[in-house]
């Protein structure tokens, strides 16, 4: 009769443990199930990744920076300084719909095709250049614009393009970390 009591004890005591392991189970599954909010997804890797507008308005000048330099340039007309902060806004989002559109599509290398007028201020980048999208979560200021004027453009950067004998040339820092931009502050 002792040996009939200790077993429905133990299987008493089972299926209690058993309720409080499935128990501590459902919920600690319903606290995983919490997703935590996504920035943003890049390329194949799925690396989480600030927005590029976050990553831009966070190392470029703001309009009302802008606007207070050109206003001491008193060589420029009223209609010229607004061109220049109009093409500079639009040189931003010419550059944000690109990084954009390439988190959408997967695109992980970029390439900085250098304008005319930005050859000249630009010395950081080689000709036939590329960046990745790490580079750029981690150090937007190498994104184009680069100083007011600027017609560089950042293009996705295509597999089946090949500049020239030599290659492609990453984009590198000069200074340990750092990377030589020039300051915007220059009219091209």
């Amino acid at each position: 009769m002792l040996s009939v009591i200790i077993v429905i004890v133990i299987i008493i005591l089972s299926v209690i443990l058993a309720g409080i392991g499935a128990y501590v189970v459902i919920h600690s599954a319903d606290e995983k199930e919490e997703v935590k909010p996504v920035i943003d997804v890049s390329g194949k890797y799925a690396v989480v990744v600030r927005p590029a507008r976050e990553s831009l308005t966070a190392v470029k000048p703001s309009d009302n920076s802008i606007r207070a330099w050109l206003e001491t340039q008193e060589q420029l007309t009223p209609e010229q300084r607004k061109e220049y902060l109009d093409n500079w806004k639009a040189a931003i989002e010419e550059t944000i719909k690109t990084i954009d559109e390439g988190d959408q599509n997967g695109t992980v290398t970029y390439r900085i095709e250098l304008g005319p007028k930005g050859k000249q201020y630009v010395k950081f980048v080689p000709e036939e250049n590329f960046i990745t999208r790490e580079q750029i979560r981690n150090h937007a200021e190498i994104l184009p614009p680069y100083v007011l004027g600027c017609d560089c453009k950042l293009l996705p950067k295509q597999p089946w393009e090949n500049p020239s004998k030599s290659g492609w040339k990453a984009v590198i820092p000069n200074h340990g970390n750092t990377y030589d931009v020039p300051d915007w502050r220059q009219l091209a």
